[in-house]
């Protein structure tokens, strides 16, 4: 029988996109696999150690008539053809092959844990893998695959993978992709007469630069924004890199009053699920 699968593609050595292309076309080559759809490559700065090449990052949807622990078998032997050799965790690679999602099963061995772990802090494996998803993907426990990453974020879309480009993302009215890098924008300042019929959810003090991007408070956003919550700053949002409001400005995250107990458990479940795939 077979099963829908995803793929993530990572390199930063050689011709990254060469690369890329080269290990979807072993994978195409397996009696047991069919490529379904791919996504653009992307640019994301290295994650975890940051002194190597920037990465090339893509997604894959696959069907295959291969168990889980022999797809991950056929794959690392084509990242061991490509010249992958054992090395530093994270660091630079020719090309990383990792099984993200395998239809709705779960899987803990010493040698394969699926849902991918992390993967759902990584911009660069959630961005392309929502790409070639259907719309509403979830994780085998029901809950959605969302880009609440905040490590590892996408940059530059660099377009197809040559020789699959019958495969890759139809853009959307306007040439643009469904999955684009333009990420939502919060919500401006608390209206001074409605304070009152909001409740404050998390503070942080900007002292001078406020990291956005990897911060407790940008993660408590992005959960309230993935569980369709509104929420607001008062008296301001957070600025990226310096802080123009002055040294130690207050920032509160507000909700309204009526959503803040379902706030509250979103918050605490979504923390409990990354403190767990941290462990």
């Amino acid at each position: 029988m077979a099963v829908e699968a995803y793929i993530g593609l990572g390199t930063n050595i050689g011709d990254r996109i060469g690369n890329i292309a080269r290990a979807l076309k072993e994978m195409d080559e397996l009696e047991e696999v069919r490529l379904r759809a791919v996504s653009h490559v992307y640019e994301s700065e290295p994650w975890g150690v940051p002194d190597q090449p920037t990465y090339a990052n893509a997604a894959a949807r696959i069907r295959t008539t291969l168990q889980a622990d022999e797809l991950l078998g056929r794959l690392q032997a084509i990242e061991a053809a490509m010249g992958r050799v054992p090395g530093e965790r994270w660091g630079p690679r020719v090309i990383d092959l990792d099984i993200l999602l395998f239809g709705d099963e779960e899987w803990a061995s010493e040698t394969l844990t699926i849902p991918h772990p992390r993967m759902g802090e990584r911009d660069f494996v959630v961005h392309p893998l929502m790409e070639v998803a259907p719309k509403g993907l979830r994780y085998p426990d029901g809950r959605p695959v969302s880009r609440r990453g905040w490590l590892g974020r996408c940059k530059n879309d660099l377009g197809p993978v040559p020789g699959f480009e019958e495969l890759s993302p139809v853009p959307a009215e306007g040439g643009e992709l469904v999955c684009s890098l333009e990420e939502p924008q919060a919500p401006g300042p608390v209206v001074p007469g409605d304070v009152g019929q909001w409740r404050t959810i998390a503070t942080t003090a900007g002292f001078g630069r406020l990291d956005t991007g990897e911060s407790p408070l940008a993660f408590k956003e992005s959960v309230l924004r993935d569980e369709g919550i509104p929420y607001a700053y008062d008296p301001h949002p957070p600025a990226g890199g310096f802080n123009p409001w002055g040294l130690g400005a207050q920032i509160k995250l507000k909700v309204p009053a009526s959503e803040y107990e379902r706030a509250v458990e979103a918050i605490r479940g979504a923390e409990r699920e990354r403190s767990e795939e941290r462990s």
